[in-house]
């Protein structure tokens, strides 16, 4: 089970992150980065406060290493496959989420070995360096994206094609990778399930306290601050499992994200109510 999950992994991963970069819409992002107070913010959100609030509950919750490692690995973690269409429900700042959601994945190459080994959450394999890492995740996160972002750009109507035939397969492809990686940690899941589990739920609650906060102390406007706690609180769990089973090769890893992926459901769904809930007293 390891090895063949080993070898679908990244192969599963290419096609969850070209779904990703079909989604993207380039034109909607000018004005995201031409008045940048709004994607800054969110980002510190995501590159800083998520991993450092990891690492504090990692500590004051005593986690094991394995574990604590995992919970850094998921905060790191880009923003989540299915962000932008939850900002679109949530009626948050669709472009602002678009924006995160391709800057942290574009860097994810970066700043997911740089955050581990800053914060010493994990060490690399033997033999293998920061660089050859994230050129590693680089052309198997990156290179997707950015050819769904082109294809999307320049020719959306073959975009809108490609994405309606291949979004149900990469829906069935991420539940697969889920469960195969679910089966495969399961005693593990089971033996650390009710620490981390509380952990995880004080991650996703950190995120989205963070990212208000943020909003409203910096004075965004509503749907920007929706936004950032879309993006802040739903992590790319596809990413995590890849990292975890395929680049640190450590599957107790995965134990976090799991969870993490049952719980953002939850907080997404919440969040959808609650920003129908605020547009309509607007109105």
């Amino acid at each position: 089970m390891t090895e063949i999950l080993a070898k679908l992994l990244p192969l599963g991963l290419v096609l969850l992150m070209f779904v990703v970069g079909l989604r993207l819409e380039g034109r909607r992002l000018s004005g995201v980065f031409s008045q940048p107070r709004g994607l800054l913010t969110g980002l510190a959100v995501q590159w800083l406060g998520l991993p450092l609030i990891a690492v504090a509950l990692g500590t004051a919750l005593d986690l094991p290493g394995p574990v604590w490692a995992g919970l850094v690995l998921i905060a790191l973690a880009p923003g989540g496959v299915t962000s932008n269409y939850i900002a679109h429900l949530a009626r948050a700042d669709l472009a602002l989420s678009t924006a995160m959601t391709l800057v942290t994945t574009a860097l994810a190459g970066i700043t997911i070995p740089l955050g581990l080994t800053l914060t010493g959450a994990a060490s690399l394999p033997e033999g293998a360096s920061l660089f050859s890492i994230s050129a590693k995740m680089s052309v198997v996160v990156v290179g997707p994206v950015i050819l769904g972002l082109v294809l999307s750009t320049w020719v959306p109507k073959v975009a809108g094609w490609m994405l309606k035939g291949l979004e149900p397969a990469s829906k069935v492809i991420f539940a697969a990778m889920v469960l195969a990686t679910f089966i495969q940690n399961w005693d593990a899941m089971m033996a650390h399930l009710g620490a981390v589990g509380a952990a995880v739920v004080l991650l996703n609650l950190g995120a989205l306290g963070l990212a208000a906060v943020a909003g409203r102390a910096l004075r965004l406007e509503g749907e920007q601050t929706r936004a950032i706690m879309v993006e802040a609180s739903l992590q790319n769990v596809a990413v995590a499992l890849f990292v975890a089973g395929s680049v640190l090769q450590d599957p107790v890893l995965s134990v976090p994200a799991l969870i993490y992926a049952m719980i953002m459901n939850v907080s997404a769904l919440a969040q959808i109510f609650s920003g129908r809930r605020e547009v309509v007293r607007a109105v």
